[in-house]
């Protein structure tokens, strides 16, 4: 249940609003997951059908998704979290800090795990997923940093990273599919 939890923290987290997010007064997924509970989350079909009146395509609800592949890592993320409130020196940032940011999450699993961990967004390649995900991986190593997208366009309004062990099914986002038949 604690990963089940936190996902769902994740995704009602309130990531801010900024007057050039195309999300309006509340379109933001934040704002529209709020209006759930976690039951309505648990609730939901795992894929529908969805068209956009020219096309059909699957759509992957993201809590079913990460809850079927992630295993919230508690003391990791608190492992994190204590490592970003240090005082370290960091050429990119002025204050001489590290932040729950996709780049410093890349710094804290290389030096960590000893691997070459790479960055991806969700939006820069095709996918089933009702919402958007940047996370870093290695997928030698079982361990990711993630972070949900909660707002309305995805050049901003990400939540802060948390940990996460995954099953070799995370990466698999998408549904093969020829064609969509539709009574």
């Amino acid at each position: 249940m604690e990963t089940m939890q936190t996902i769902y923290n994740m995704l009602i987290e309130d990531t801010g609003t900024h007057i050039l997010d195309s999300g309006g007064d509340s379109n933001r997924h934040w704002q529209k997951n709020k209006k759930k509970s976690i039951k309505d989350f648990i609730n939901e079909p795992y894929e529908t059908i969805e068209s956009d009146g020219e096309y059909k395509y699957y759509s992957r609800s993201l809590f079913h998704h990460l809850n079927e592949t992630c295993e919230y890592l508690e003391q990791e993320t608190k492992d994190f979290n204590n490592w970003v409130k240090q005082d370290l020196y960091n050429y990119d940032n002025p204050n001489g800090r590290a932040f729950n940011c996709l780049y410093d999450a890349q710094d804290y699993l290389i030096n960590r795990y000893d691997y070459d961990f790479s960055t991806e967004n969700t939006c820069n390649f095709e996918n089933d997923l009702n919402q958007g995900v940047m996370y870093v991986y290695n997928w030698d190593c079982d361990i990711i940093a993630l972070s949900i997208h909660n707002g309305a366009d995805c050049r901003g309004g990400y939540t802060d990273f948390k940990l996460f062990r995954i099953d070799e099914s995370f990466h698999y986002m998408s549904t093969e599919v020829d064609e969509i038949e539709v009574a």
